[in-house]
């Protein structure tokens, strides 16, 4: 085996001429031991390390550097993307007349919600039904089905304001290249 440190890769000695030929061979790769091999191409690195090389182009372990700013930035914007449509679709707790039941607020859920609130602002003398998330179905006025559409929009909107502050906070944590801070905001 050979080790590259310009391509942090070992390669088939068997193979070098054909490498060689396509002119693909790297310069600097070095005869390998087969200990380094053993340890540097087999072996899984120890916590915080990866593959790389010394400075005389050997395979070694070195530590794995912390991710950037901007990195660490995307990674919680994501976080927070993935938390805001988790809590989104969780819906929220409404009382039906005596009962608790929770509202789920998925996607479809909020489509089928803005048809039963047109349906209700067309149709204030008639009742409507409505089920929630325990599968329990509730007969509800035009009027009290208007307040639940309203009561599940308001619920996407805070989760969406919830998000928009966090992200306020990551921007001014890069911003200020306050790392620690930037690693505690969470949802």
């Amino acid at each position: 085996m050979h080790y590259s440190a310009s391509l942090n890769t070992f390669l088939n000695s068997a193979a070098k001429k054909d490498y060689e030929r396509r002119g693909l061979w790297p310069a600097d790769s070095l005869k390998a031991t087969a200990e380094e091999w053993k340890t540097y191409g087999q072996s899984e690195p120890p916590e915080g390390m990866r593959r790389g090389a010394d400075e005389n182009g050997r395979p070694a372990w070195v530590p794995i550097p912390p991710a950037s700013l901007a990195d660490i930035a995307d990674r919680k914007r994501r976080e927070i993307e993935t938390a805001r449509d988790a809590a989104i679709n969780e819906g929220f707790t409404h009382t039906f007349g005596e009962t608790d039941d929770i509202v789920q607020t998925r996607q479809r859920d909020r489509e089928n919600l803005t048809g039963l609130a047109v349906s209700a602002q067309r149709h204030t003398e008639e009742t409507f039904h409505f089920r929630a998330q325990s599968n329990a179905t509730y007969e509800l006025t035009a009027s009290e089905m208007l307040a639940l559409a309203d009561a599940a929009q308001a619920h996407v909107s805070q989760q969406y304001a919830h998000s928009w502050q966090l992200k306020s906070e990551i921007d001014a944590a890069l911003e200020a290249e306050d790392r620690d801070t930037l690693e505690a905001i969470t949802w």
